[in-house]
């Protein structure tokens, strides 16, 4: 079979065309745009935009506070809320694996010699009241530079292996690198949980059941998931794209958010990863915790004849675009970073496919809107053919 060969300048004209061809600067509407209008200057060449003036309550933009909030639903609404010990979940950092050896009886014992691995660490999640969210949410917070940091500065936590063969050195060692910490809390369920979780929020009917306009535009029906968010500065979501038209309106605070375009996948330095877990280290979880970190198993039976538990795996972009500047990822100079900030009131059309970091400036609550892409699209063939390009060994790392 044929093998295609781009070289450093090929790269080089392509990002140059994306840069100078696509990505432009966000247009802002002051009203939302007709149906046509918006599909031929946003949906069909795939670019982002603000729109205010979405979404009114009476004649002004709709305003929402989380105090809003607990005064429609009551401090007793139960909510599922995404925990971690840095506000640093859905990424891939570095975790601590204690090493295991055999005895003569066939029994697996650990020893202190750990090893840094790479995994993709997803949060803790925790029921918890809406008045104890607000309470977390809250508690003594301040944001500081050491919430911006690469994967490789982030605090490496331990494997919480949850085994009887584990011995006093291993849990000697993992107490050792536990940090004690403060969790930081993040409502960021997704799943549609406006409409279900939330629902009674949703049936005050102060949020659209849909922007027409876009649904005209998408041709897909009716949103697939209305989710809503609430965060501060501490909680920050790490690069990633979705399969959806995305409509983010932001009730009260601002989002910061890092576009890049789908072309910039070849520069992004995606990888596969293991997938874990936060975990408090005791069952119940209070406001200073130790952490670890849990392996993901798949329950599937797996046809290699292992005993051992299969790992789950996923993809996802390694480096932070925002702050890695090291060697380690050269492709991301060719890459092509758009920071946006939405303020309240203001809605971001964000178009499927595009890679986006998402944290806050301020304790801000927004809604989203998903409506299905369509794949029979040349945008979804192209972007198929990107994901399967593999960098040569010479482009992704310098000696």
């Amino acid at each position: 079979m044929a093998t295609f060969v781009a070289d450093e300048e090929a790269l080089e004209t392509f990002s140059d065309d994306v840069g100078s061809l696509w990505c432009r600067p966000v247009a802002v509407l002051d009203h939302p745009p007709d149906a046509f209008t918006f599909l031929r200057d946003f949906v069909h060449p795939n670019v982002p935009c603000i729109i205010r003036n979405a979404i009114k309550a009476g004649d002004d933009a709709l305003r929402l506070s989380l105090d809003d909030i607990i005064d429609r639903v009551g401090e007793d609404a139960m909510l599922t809320v995404d925990v971690t010990p840095d506000g640093h979940g859905d990424c891939v950092r570095n975790v601590l694996e204690s090493s295991s050896n055999s005895t003569d009886d066939g029994k697996s014992i650990t020893t202190k010699a750990t090893r840094m691995r790479q995994m993709f660490v997803k949060p803790h999640e925790q029921q918890m009241s809406i008045a104890e969210f607000r309470r977390l949410l809250r508690k003594d917070y301040k944001v500081d530079e050491c919430n911006r940091r690469s994967e490789e500065e982030l605090e490496a936590f331990p494997i919480n292996k949850n085994t009887t063969e584990s011995s006093a050195a291993d849990e000697s060692t993992n107490t050792a690198t536990r940090r004690h910490t403060s969790p930081v809390v993040y409502y960021s369920k997704q799943s549609d949980c406006l409409r279900t979780e939330m629902k009674e929020l949703f049936s005050t009917n102060i949020f659209p059941e849909s922007f027409l306009f876009a649904e005209k535009a998408f041709g897909t029906g009716p949103p697939d998931a209305v989710n809503l968010w609430i965060g501060n500065e501490s909680s920050h979501s790490s690069m990633h794209k979705d399969f959806y038209h995305n409509l983010f309106f932001v009730c009260s605070g601002q989002k910061e958010f890092v576009l890049n375009p789908p072309a910039d996948h070849i520069f992004l330095h995606e990888g596969e990863f293991p997938c874990a877990t936060f975990t408090p280290v005791k069952a119940e979880m209070n406001d200073d915790c130790d952490w670890a970190v849990t392996l993901d198993q798949d329950d599937d039976e797996d046809d290699s004849g292992s005993d051992l538990p299969k790992e789950v795996t996923t993809k996802w972009i390694e480096p932070d675009i925002t702050i890695d500047k090291s060697d380690k990822f050269p492709l991301l100079a060719q890459a092509h970073p758009m920071k946006v900030l939405v303020s309240e009131g203001e809605l971001l059309y964000l178009p499927p496919l595009w890679y986006h970091r998402v944290t806050q400036t301020c304790e801000t609550v927004g809604v989203n809107y998903w409506y299905d892409m369509k794949f029979d699209t040349p945008h979804w063939c192209y972007f198929n053919f990107l994901q399967q390009l593999s960098p040569s060994q010479n482009l992704t790392s310098k000696t």
